[in-house]
């Protein structure tokens, strides 16, 4: 009996310290895309500025490595509690449906499409929440891009 009781202590204590821990780590779950929250991160990576698109919604316009892009906010209520974003990169350089369909065989994440030149777009949903490194994570994959979408634009 003694060992069952030691045991039952045991494992009483470390549930009562995994619990903040737990805790914590709800609270650094984002649900919808904070404008705020992707600026931060944005301007972690290159200049960025936080902008409204046409129907009023945020965007962040920056650069990195040189480069122009857009996120877009997607699914907002009232220009806030956004559900999704879109990283997006487009020129009037020639582009053409097949060379967006070389481009789509080779890359995963990153989708080309041809509109009057090139255009590339990678999305990122909130949906079950995602933590600021997820995030983080997500501007590591656009910019890993960044060069192959240079090379294809020359």
């Amino acid at each position: 009996m003694p060992i069952v009781s030691k045991l039952l202590k045991t494992l009483s204590v470390a549930a009562f310290l995994a619990a903040p821990v737990t805790a914590a780590s709800a609270q650094d779950i984002l649900t919808v895309a904070d404008p705020e929250v992707v600026l931060s991160v944005a301007k972690g990576f290159g200049s960025a500025e936080m902008d409204k698109d046409n129907g009023g919604d945020p965007m962040v316009a920056g650069r990195i490595q040189g480069l122009k892009y857009v996120i877009y906010f997607y699914g907002c209520k009232e220009a806030k509690d956004c559900r999704s974003i879109q990283f997006s990169s487009g020129y009037t350089d020639p582009w053409t449906v097949d060379k967006a369909n070389e481009w789509n065989k080779k890359f995963r994440w990153v989708k080309a499409y041809e509109n009057e030149g090139s255009n590339f777009k990678m999305d990122v949903d909130f949906k079950g929440g995602v933590t600021r490194q997820y995030l983080e994570e997500q501007f590591i994959t656009w910019d890993s891009f960044i060069q192959d979408v240079k090379d294809s634009v020359k």
